[in-house]
């Protein structure tokens, strides 16, 4: 590492003094950088003055973050912020690990800076409380004009995440997270300088330190996805596999994900050498490229163009790119991309306007309603019993659905459009029903006879989607309506 560390520094002395400069530099080139150490290596030069934040719960990994940064980095000290994030949903034992943390901080002689959520989410989810503590290292960062956020990842957390992500279908740059350096929001650096610490090894230093840590008692508990597969899977899984060591394992697998995704990344960036892709982008003989290749060139196209990256899309683009037609599809944000056959280009909603405004059936009612399409939507009030639950296995989940609403709510039914907003279930943000039933591989002309029910002016449900979550049975009802289309 001493040789790779001297390379990176020489490299660095040579090109430029601007420590985050040289490190974007580097990613951007898809050169890997073997672990946050270099880059942390930089940053303590003493003729540096960058501001580290460095995020700490409490717990024993970020507490050993400190104190590893401390010890290996000591130019650092003076240009360290500790952040903690009180997320306010232990009560009493949030408070105490903020406390903690604060002491830990002066203690250490280290600047500390800490936020207390006050409005409690309404759903406590992964995903939910992952953007809370984001935005809120957001407001850190500017706030003391850091560009540098250190988190306390280690080799558990990797083998973690790489059964989360396979599970979710994730491709090889969402398989090969978490990484030692990366930049979020194109302009901070996160760097993770334990991910070759597993959790045992940190504890054990920890005590040999005499430092105490704060343990959170939910992390034991299984409500969370994560939770469930650090609690159940991998002790499974560990159990099974014997003497092989699962984390160990799972870990070099992560990154030889990682590996093979530089490279990727590296040839796409290579194919795409000093072309415009804000402009209208020739695909020349990009159909005998590999589709890994292809996907990796897309996704380019698709940030060059500030779009959202969605697999959804690039799995659109790469049906797109084998027609010779026309064709018009949706990549979020009110944008759409234009195929010709032999080119793409992003278009404006306004440049897609030329549908109809379609039909709609205003005050639908209990009973059969004809409507525009010659189908009929049949609306029934069904009782929740104890069958409830055999009659929801059975029933025909493209035709049918349960929805719960009031009694005095309008009900109406429009002709399909893909900008219509839907939260599908067990989510909480709405997403356009045209990039929702692309996901689910309904052919455009499919969609186009599609009613979309309405309640109240939000979307309720659409056949060959699960009722909307806002309209979804709880435990406490005691009734629902059935819609049936047929």
């Amino acid at each position: 590492m001493s040789g790779s560390i001297s390379a990176i520094r020489s490299g660095f002395t040579m090109q430029t003094r601007d420590p985050i400069a040289y490190i974007k530099a580097q990613i951007a080139n898809c050169k890997d950088l073997e672990s946050a150490d270099e880059s942390l290596e930089l940053l303590n030069e003493k003729n540096s003055d960058e501001i580290v934040c460095i995020a700490c719960s409490g717990g024993s990994d970020s507490v050993f973050l400190v104190k590893y940064i401390l010890e290996k980095f000591p130019n650092l000290k003076s240009r360290l912020v500790i952040l903690h994030f009180n997320h306010n949903l232990r009560g009493q034992d949030s408070d105490g690990d903020e406390q903690f943390v604060k002491a830990l901080a002066k203690n250490w002689g280290v600047e500390f800076y800490s936020e207390k959520l006050m409005d409690r989410p309404a759903k406590v989810s992964e995903d939910r409380l992952r953007r809370l503590r984001n935005e809120f290292f957001e407001r850190a960062l500017e706030k003391f004009n850091s560009k540098v956020l250190v988190l306390g990842h280690q080799k558990n957390d990797i083998a973690e995440t790489l059964l989360m992500r396979m599970v979710r279908a994730s491709d090889t740059t969402g398989l090969s997270s978490p990484r030692a350096v990366t930049i979020f929001q194109k302009k901070y650096l996160k760097l993770r300088p334990l991910l070759n610490f597993t959790k045992q090894d940190i504890e054990i230093c920890l005590k040999n330190s005499k430092i105490e840590w704060r343990n959170d008692k939910t992390n034991f508990e299984n409500d969370f996805f994560r939770n469930k597969i650090r609690n159940i899977i991998l002790p499974k899984i560990q159990e099974i596999a014997g003497h092989f060591d699962v984390v160990k394992s799972l870990a070099n697998v992560k990154q030889n994900l990682e590996e093979a995704d530089n490279a990727m990344n590296f040839f796409a960036k290579k194919y795409l050498n000093g072309r415009n892709l804000k402009e209208k982008f020739v695909i020349f003989d990009l159909k005998k490229l590999p589709t890994a290749l292809l996907k990796k060139i897309f996704v380019e196209f698709l940030v060059a163009n500030n779009l959202d990256v969605r697999r959804s899309y690039v799995q659109t683009f790469l049906d797109k790119m084998h027609l010779e037609k026309t064709t018009v599809f949706s990549v979020g944000k009110r944008n759409f991309i234009k195929f010709d056959g032999n080119s793409f280009c992003v278009i404006a909603e306004e440049e897609n306007s030329g549908e109809d405004d379609g039909w709609v059936v205003e005050d639908l009612k209990i009973g059969q309603n004809h409507l525009p399409n010659g189908k009929i939507l049949d609306i029934q009030n069904v009782k929740i019993s104890e069958k409830f639950g055999e009659n929801l296995k059975n029933m025909d989940k493209r035709k049918q659905c349960y929805a719960v609403v009031e009694k005095t709510s309008k009900i109406s039914a429009k002709k399909y459009q893909p900008l219509f907003k839907y939260i599908p279930l067990g989510h909480n943000s709405e997403r356009k029903l045209g990039d929702v039933l692309t996901a689910k591989i309904i052919p455009k002309e499919d969609r186009q006879l599609l009613p979309v029910v309405f309640v109240d002016g939000k979307v309720c449900w659409v056949p060959h989607l699960p009722v909307s979550d806002y309209f979804k049975i709880k435990t406490k009802d005691s009734e629902a309506l059935l819609l049936t289309y047929a």
